[in-house]
């Protein structure tokens, strides 16, 4: 673990924050005052990282990642003395399973700490649960994967008819950036395998899009037409993956993400308020007013899906869409006030300012994207960032709180720091995609960390989901993993 730990020097005390200044004026101050990359690693390595290499985290064996944790790191002790945040968590104290979702992200969570130091040990974490995916989860007679399981029988469910498509999304994203990490054949038939899974099984010609379920569930329809069931395949692994992927899938991916944009653009987005709903099964969904539902995280995380889908295909009408509507989503959520980010809008033009974790990483990273070529689409994020690094990181355990309370900035406690649709993703991606984009921003190079098992072409080679110019490329033999490649990219896009 030297390498990452020799980070954690760089983790800086941040005074309070008080009223924030107002947002630069012109480019040459926003990057006067735009938080450099050292800030993400240190953020990553120094508030992130120790609650990710507690003892209690790896799993028994390492790799079969627990999904709930106690907030000082440790295991939930159901049957005496439980940590507070579960026991007085009606959900999470009666809801003992483990989760697909909290178990894939972990997966992605080890891989980020390696992408951003090259220590070996993140990468055998990260294999480690890959394995356990493949050889516990996986559903080889069916297909798909398994989401949840029981935690006295240990049988992994639930019945096929009633997965759905976001939890198989989501299933994907740590060994697909896993694959993106080391382009291990290996693993690529059971990407593929589930990615078909889910559009053979779920799309719904009737409906135009890909149902919630395969069948009923009681009262809860499986044509529901969610945002989630589209955007999260995109997000998870389409956009990610698909160039680095063989010709014939490359082109697949592409085409299956430029549709998903089309879907989520024509039946799940409100031209009036200007933001993305969860569901519209029927007219009166698509208004906030009446039953339409949405919240700031999901509209703007879409955006930046959509906007990746054009610049990956070409489709320029999908960049112009996300990048004009982006910006407008953007403008909405600033508040300029204490210089964060609210939550959501909410009926009779109110505004949720609390800030949800999640939500909060989904709006930095989409306007650091564009900041890389246009710079004041970043102008929000000296405040932004600068909040987030304040109260957000649990300084004494590490991770980061579920939500802030917009008026104490304080943590509401509402959930522990890691629990079955909160682990490492959301975080990690955010300090990672804050180095990215920080370093373009300021025109500093970006140094990321492979292990490729054979050696891609410089094209196929992305900082994320970006496009950029490698630089430089050096090889180190590891006895433990093969090989560390350094890359240094410039021009990121």
């Amino acid at each position: 673990m030297r390498r990452a730990l020799i980070f954690l020097i760089l983790l800086t005390s941040l005074a309070p924050a008080q009223t924030p200044p107002p947002v630069p004026a012109n480019a040459e101050e926003l990057r006067q005052r735009l938080h450099r990359g050292e800030w993400w690693l240190s953020h990553a390595l120094g508030d992130l990282m120790p609650f990710w290499i507690h003892p209690d985290a790896l799993g028994k064996p390492l790799g079969a990642f627990p999904t709930t944790r106690c907030d000082d790191g440790t295991l939930p002790t159901y049957e005496k003395n439980l940590c507070p945040e579960i026991r007085n968590n009606g959900w999470l104290y009666s809801d003992r399973q483990r989760y697909l979702v909290a178990f894939s992200r972990q997966i992605y969570g080890y891989g980020v700490l390696y992408h951003l130091t090259g220590d070996p040990t993140f990468m055998e974490y990260m294999k480690a649960g890959v394995q356990y995916l493949r050889e516990n989860i996986y559903d080889r007679k069916g297909g798909g994967i398994a989401q949840t399981q029981d935690p006295v029988s240990g049988v992994w469910g639930p019945k096929r008819e009633l997965r759905d498509p976001q939890q198989l999304a989501y299933g994907l994203l740590g060994i697909s950036f896993y694959y993106y990490l080391t382009r291990d054949t290996e693993v690529l038939p059971d990407i593929l395998a589930v990615k078909n899974y889910i559009f053979e099984n779920y799309y719904n010609p009737r409906i135009s899009a890909l149902n919630w379920m395969l069948a009923d569930n009681g009262t809860a329809r499986a044509d529901q037409k969610k945002l989630t069931a589209q955007l999260d395949q995109m997000n998870a692994y389409l956009i990610m993956l698909a160039p680095t992927l063989p010709p014939y899938e490359q082109e697949d991916f592409k085409w299956t993400s430029q549709s998903l944009a089309y879907i989520m653009i024509g039946q799940l987005y409100s031209t009036k308020e200007n933001v993305f709903l969860l569901q519209v099964d029927k007219p009166s969904d698509l208004d906030l007013e009446q039953t339409g539902t949405t919240d700031f995280g999901h509209s703007i995380k879409a955006m930046w899906m959509i906007r990746n889908t054009g610049l990956m295909t070409g489709d320029q009408y999908l960049v112009e869409f996300a990048e004009t509507n982006g910006r407008r989503i953007l403008d909405r959520a600033y508040l300029p006030n204490n210089g964060s980010w609210a939550s959501a809008p909410l009926k009779g033009g109110q505004t949720d300012i609390n800030k949800s974790w999640w939500i909060y990483a989904e709006l930095d990273q989409f306007a650091g994207s564009l900041g890389m070529t246009d710079p004041m689409a970043a102008r929000y994020l000296p405040n932004t960032h600068n909040y987030f690094l304040t109260y957000f990181p649990d300084k004494r355990y590490g991770e980061i709180w579920t939500t802030i309370d917009g008026k104490t900035n304080l943590p509401l406690n509402d959930q522990p720091k890691a629990w079955p649709w909160k682990n490492a993703y959301h975080s990690l991606e955010h300090a990672m995609v804050g180095y990215i984009t920080s370093q373009q921003i300021l025109d500093e190079p970006v140094t990321l960390y492979y292990n490729f098992q054979a050696m891609p072409e410089d094209a196929a080679i992305r900082p994320y989901y970006y496009s950029a110019r490698v630089e430089s490329l050096t090889a180190t033999p590891d006895e433990r993993i093969g090989a560390i490649q350094k890359v240094v990219f410039r021009d990121v896009r």
